[in-house]
């Protein structure tokens, strides 16, 4: 009953993401180039989908920014940088 009064934690991450995941997808994302979500995943060494999980959440929580990679024919590749 308290904790319905209390609402949730400020920094509750959603389910399924894990912190030090978190930590290490962020930490790929440092320097002036972007990365795209293959290259995240292969700099930590998680799987391309767990990869643009935690970025597509970093985006929503304004720690990242999204824009297209244009260059080969086809869907533009989405390109992640630190906000």
């Amino acid at each position: 009953m308290f904790a319905t009064l209390r609402g949730p934690a400020a920094h509750t991450l959603p389910k399924g993401l894990d912190e030090q995941t978190l930590r290490t997808v962020l930490g790929s994302l440092t320097g002036d180039a972007g990365r795209s979500a293959s290259e995240v995943a292969r700099l930590a060494g998680i799987s391309r989908v767990t990869a643009r999980r935690y970025l597509e959440y970093l985006v929503a929580a304004e720690r990242a920014v999204r824009t297209p990679r244009y260059g080969s024919p086809g869907r533009p590749e989405m390109e992640y940088r630190p906000a």
